[in-house]
């Protein structure tokens, strides 16, 4: 997934601005996507996974890979009971345009025993906000006025919006 450029200057974390939603695009093997130079996309392992709950993980980048100025970022962690394709931001942090090519091997998986391990009767249902994908997920993120609002922020300023404009108590 590529990042869009909005119309506005800008980007907010809520669930109500779908101009911030990435452009999918398919890259066939054999093929290659051109990351520009400081620019981040969203890519999917070719991996399944499935950790048991008492496991969890990182996805870290290859050093050899890391050394072309290539960074898995940000997100690393897996949580115990995880399953599906792990979502990655690949970053090309260098000056120089990357090319990208679907199979090539960027990243390890570090896994930890979680220890003690959970007891097995509590409630063992699988949460969370990205759950068994098979393609790079976008960001889901909360309404911004009830995530504000269920912290007791009921103002907020956005550009080209009123300043000091109220939100509803939540």
């Amino acid at each position: 997934m590529l990042p869009q450029v909005p119309p506005q200057p800008y980007a907010t974390l809520d669930s109500e601005n779908p101009k911030t939603v990435p452009l999918h695009v398919h890259v066939p093997w054999g093929k290659y996507l051109v990351v520009p130079a400081h620019q981040t996309v969203l890519g999917v392992t070719l991996e399944f996974i499935k950790l048991p709950f008492d496991l969890s993980g990182q996805i870290l980048t290859k050093s050899s890979i890391a050394r072309t100025f290539v960074v898995i970022e940000t997100a690393p962690w897996i949580h115990p009971s995880y399953r599906g394709c792990l979502t990655l931001e690949i970053a090309n942090v260098s000056n120089t345009p990357l090319l990208l090519h679907p199979g090539v091997r960027i990243g390890q998986l570090v896994l930890q025993a979680i220890s003690p391990p959970p007891d097995p009767k509590e409630d063992l249902k699988l949460k969370g906000n990205y759950l068994g994908p098979v393609y790079p997920e976008a960001p889901k993120f909360k309404n911004l006025k009830e995530e504000l609002g269920g912290i007791g922020i009921t103002e907020v300023d956005l550009p080209g919006i009123c300043a000091n404009c109220k939100l509803p108590a939540t």
